[in-house]
């Protein structure tokens, strides 16, 4: 289970990396052709729940589709290669552990681990962690696998480590 991570964990944020600096070409590609996905597997650069410009709506120019675009990627690099390639199917997904469901992003230091086992017997974790710091902010700490499938049907890899939240 950890060992899985270890292997995956490099790839995705190696295709999140690639993903974010070649976003410019992405978002041409989509605003230019006025695409609301990219076709097959290049799909896998944008989010597998959404589409290319995310949940704002569609912008009306090409200008303006590229904009939105970038920021989406850059906000939400590589998340169908996270789901499609390194996550797991849904279906059949049973929770073997949860240390609990905690509040978060309230401004204290929570955590949750959960571990999950798919259909094929694989077992594969989640481990969040909001960790408070000075001057109203925490860390948002992430990893393992999302313990929701946000499209209903893939578990995605989650690798995230984000000190610049801040209490609201």
């Amino acid at each position: 289970m950890y060992s899985r991570y270890l292997l995956m964990a490099p790839l995705s944020l190696a295709f999140n990396l690639f993903v974010m600096a070649t976003v410019p070409v992405w978002a041409a590609w989509a605003a230019l052709a006025s695409l609301d996905r990219l076709p097959g597997v290049f799909a896998y650069v944008h989010t597998h729940d959404d589409d290319i410009y995310g949940p704002v709506l569609k912008p009306l120019s090409a200008l303006e589709r590229f904009k939105v675009a970038c920021w989406w990627l850059w906000r939400n690099p590589g998340y169908g290669f996270d789901a499609y390639v390194l996550g797991f199917d849904a279906a059949g997904v049973q929770i073997v552990s949860d240390s609990g469901v905690v509040d978060f992003d309230r401004g204290k230091t929570v955590s949750r681990l959960v571990v999950m086992q798919a259909a094929n017997g694989h077992r594969y974790f989640s481990y969040r962690r909001d960790q408070m710091l000075p001057g109203n902010r925490f860390a948002k700490i992430w990893i393992g696998w999302h313990w929701s499938a946000l499209d209903g049907h893939r578990h995605m890899i989650k690798i995230m480590f984000n000190p610049f939240r801040s209490v609201s």
